[in-house]
């Protein structure tokens, strides 16, 4: 088996001394993705008895942390940094009867762990979950396990996204019929389950999925005043449409950043899970607000502040589903700030765009990287008749001019300060708020190459700031 773990030898042979007096089974996940090659680093294990007490026996000889995840249904966890094993009692009076009551096909598969260690390994599949496995389906074992635990069907839609096969007909109509029950679910299950998806390449495939089955209007009700709203000629679809195309085009850039952008990705963005679920939620969610705030006068179609309005339902939506409070603050700011790498753009090419505008913008949203992609698929989601068909490349010569600067401004920042807070308090002014006023207006005369000495930037205050020097 392809367990990723460099606890796997030591693992290995624990499991194997237990098996000799314990009927133990590996199901789910690990069996699933062994019979395609792929690895994995958490392993479920059903026995007939004393789940617990294997549970501790495991922790204890691994040195792994023990947890208690359902004494009531006797689901316990043995970890570390670099894997997961759950063990649990098995339900019903056998391991068919256990693999009957599991959520779809590909997950209903069991090995006993006696036989790993035989001439001939023993594989129970009494639903065909191989076989849908090889045909790449997700099937549903039956309509009740879906009413048991609602949550399964998100599952269903993140094992599409992940590759593992094209959701069955019959398991989707089962989806949407109790798509409702989703409620019932805890918020930290439901964004886990989403923060899965939207790690794939596939999420906006996915959401549409959940979308046409009424799925996603039950995790975000806050949409459904977006369908069937027109905007004006610069769009093709409308804002639910256009925000759904949003996410598309995020997706796309994320795979290749470079050939959007021209730029290639930091390292440290490559991996970073909470810059991919805020690119794509903040793509998904910029225009969130025009449901809103749309308008139709008898000479356009406006949506005034629905940048604001957008943000603020995303921090109403990252509070109910229990986002962390960085990653929901994080997307509501880009959500907030979708418009204005566009609306500098427009200064920029008139040659009006001040030091002062472009530093403000990189203070104010840190997360630079993120708005423009989201800039990007907003601008690519767009193809209506107004649209210019050279606003991409465009927007892409302002990006790169604006990390320019970005980079420009950082080498400022780490050069000693041609004046600070102590030579303002020699030169005879209180310290207070007008500081940083003061500094701030210093260092955008250096940016702009105006002061260069100590002497300029004393000059430059004495005659802008002297009502403030004590008297």
């Amino acid at each position: 088996m392809l367990f990723n773990s460099p606890d796997k030898e030591r693992i290995v042979h624990l499991l194997f001394d237990l098996s000799k007096r314990e009927k133990m089974f590996i199901v789910g996940g690990a069996v699933r993705d062994s019979l395609i090659g792929k690895c994995f680093n958490d392993l479920d294990l059903v026995v007939e008895r004393n789940p617990e007490g294997i549970a501790k026996k495991l922790a204890k000889d691994l040195g792994f942390a023990f947890v208690e995840l359902s004494r009531e249904f006797g689901i316990y966890r043995v970890a570390n940094p670099w894997a997961v094993i759950d063990i649990s009692l098995h339900r019903g009076k056998s391991i068919e009867e256990d693999l009957k009551l599991r959520d779809f096909t590909i997950n209903a598969m069991a090995i006993p762990v006696r036989s790993l260690f035989e001439d001939r390994v023993y594989f129970i599949d009494p639903y065909l979950g191989y076989v849908d496995l090889k045909e790449r389906q997700v099937r549903g074992i039956a309509e009740e396990n879906i009413v048991d635990d609602p949550l399964r069907i998100l599952r269903g839609y993140r094992f599409f996204a992940q590759g593992y096969g094209l959701l069955e007909r019959k398991t989707r109509e089962w989806f949407a019929k109790h798509a409702k029950s989703l409620i019932l679910s805890a918020p930290e299950r439901i964004l886990y389950e989403l923060e899965l998806i939207l790690l794939t390449d596939r999420a906006h495939e996915a959401f549409v999925h959940m979308d046409e089955d009424g799925v996603l209007e039950v995790i975000f009700p806050e949409i459904n005043p977006c369908r069937n709203v027109p905007q004006p000629e610069y769009h093709h679809l409308d804002v639910w449409g256009h925000m759904l195309e949003s996410l598309k085009w995020a997706e796309v850039i994320l795979k290749d950043p470079e050939a959007y952008l021209g730029l290639s990705l930091p390292k440290d963005l490559k991996e970073d899970k909470d810059f991919i679920i805020s690119v794509k939620l903040a793509s998904l969610f910029h225009d969130l607000g025009k449901g809103y705030t749309f308008k139709q006068t008898e000479e356009r179609i406006v949506f005034y502040g629905h940048e604001k309005v957008s943000s603020d339902l995303v921090l109403k939506i990252a509070e109910r589903l229990r986002f962390k409070r960085d990653l929901g603050e994080r997307i509501a700011l880009l959500v907030k700030s979708h418009m204005r790498p566009c609306q500098l753009l427009t200064e920029f090419e008139k040659g009006a765009l001040t030091i002062r505008a472009k530093r403000n913008l990189i203070k104010d949203v840190p997360y630079l990287w993120d708005l423009f992609i989201v800039a990007m698929a907003d601008s690519l989601a767009s193809r209506g008749v107004e649209k210019e068909p050279d606003y991409e490349d465009r927007l892409r010569t302002f990006f790169h001019h604006l990390f320019s600067f970005k980079e420009e401004l950082e080498r400022v920042e780490k050069r000693e300060r041609v004046l600070t807070g102590r030579d303002l308090i020699e030169l005879g002014f209180k310290p207070g708020p007008i500081f940083s006023k003061i500094l701030t207006a210093v260092e955008l005369k250096v940016l702009e190459g105006e002061i260069k000495t100590k002497e300029e930037a004393v000059k430059f205050v004495l005659e802008n700031y002297s009502t403030y020097l004590l008297t």
